[in-house]
């Protein structure tokens, strides 16, 4: 069997559907039954994340650009190698060639449309719905995903199988710094994600201020890409005092620097309004730190105790429960996390996908 698997978000910034595909297809390719072919413009990228082997193979995208790639060269190479299946993230090509893959990773601007543009709205509604009703095997990240799919493109839930995310393992290669020299930091309260008004920031924000925590020798370190329409967070911290907004820092990191960043925070809080799942929470949880999470959408699955969980629209909770987490934190076995959230559990749901619907 020949399985095309699009790869192009590799050739981007670091998001979500890479750390997907990368933990899922590392252990879906010890299947010796199945030939793969991982397809980028920079195939040297995948190479170095999928490795080699008899099994394995890559293919240069000729077009940078989704027109180019989903007119022109999909269809192309899936006739070129006889591809049985090809796995896609949300839009599969125009035409259908072969038996499509797909995955939904969410809806949550169907859910939650105050939070995205209308054209993005516009124009995913049609191609999201499109290819997963037309996909033959459909992928979600989560029961909440799962649900909102079955609701929003009337598909049933029997028909949507649960791939979830889990944290990457850390490769014995690779360099962990030294957090307190290098960003100067020695306490601090880190959140993780892409600085937009879903993920809450300015509660957080706002909270810090409030509680007064710089003046006990904390930093708030918030590691994402800033939205420049996020106006109410960027005036709320512009207005400041410059005392305040040194203890504030916002920046984007290499893998291994925010690796550190988990293993020394004093706490980790992740505000999110709403999730298709959250991937930072297991990342901080299997990083020792001490954490407190939104209670909502997806992050139910996580089912943490009460005691690190919040109501995200409720900022006298995240403020008691981050006092509570600072004085005497309540800890997370990452064993337990672990036995729920890993990269073989879903490769296993994705393999048995195949092999069932190759029997059709």
């Amino acid at each position: 069997m020949n399985l095309l698997v699009d790869c192009h978000v590799f050739d981007g910034k670091f998001q979500g559907t890479r750390t997907y595909l990368e933990g899922l297809y590392q252990k879906m390719t010890i299947h010796k039954d199945i030939t793969f072919f991982f397809a980028a413009h920079n195939v040297d990228n995948l190479q170095k994340v999928f490795g080699k082997g008899n099994n394995i193979h890559y293919i240069k995208l000729r077009h940078t650009g989704s027109i180019g790639r989903l007119m022109t060269d999909f269809p192309k190479i899936i006739k070129e190698y006889g591809i049985d299946y090809a796995h896609f993230q949300y839009i599969s090509p125009f035409k259908k060639t072969c038996k499509e893959i797909d995955t939904i990773h969410d809806l949550l601007f169907m859910d939650y449309p105050q939070y995205f543009s209308t054209g993005y709205k516009l124009k995913n509604k049609f191609f999201f719905k499109r290819s997963a009703k037309r996909a033959d095997i459909l992928l979600t990240v989560s029961e909440y995903s799962k649900e909102r799919i079955s609701h929003w493109f009337n598909i049933p839930k029997v028909s949507i199988h649960v791939t979830e995310n889990a944290v990457l393992p850390i490769n014995e290669d690779i360099l962990i710094p030294d957090i307190k020299n290098k960003y100067g930091l020695d306490k601090y309260i880190l959140t993780v994600s892409r600085i937009e008004p879903r993920k809450n920031h300015l509660m957080l924000l706002e909270a810090f201020v409030e509680m007064r925590l710089y003046e006990r020798g904390y930093n708030l370190v918030m590691v994402g890409t800033p939205d420049l329409k996020y106006k109410s967070f960027q005036e709320y911290l512009n207005d400041l005092s410059d005392n305040i907004k040194g203890h504030i820092k916002i920046m984007v990191v290499p893998f291994p620097d925010l690796v550190g960043l988990y293993k020394n925070a004093s706490l980790f809080v992740f505000p999110s309004l709403a999730e298709g799942f959250g991937i930072p929470p297991l990342e901080a949880v299997e990083y020792g730190c001490p954490i407190l999470c939104s209670d909502a959408t997806a992050m139910k699955e996580f089912k943490l105790p009460q005691e690190v969980t919040f109501n995200p629209t409720d900022k006298e909770e995240m403020e008691k429960k981050i006092d509570k987490q600072l004085t005497s934190p309540v800890m997370i076995g990452k064993g337990e996390m672990a036995k729920k959230f890993n990269w073989k559990h879903s490769a296993d749901v994705l393999y048995k996908a195949i092999v069932n619907n190759s029997q059709l």
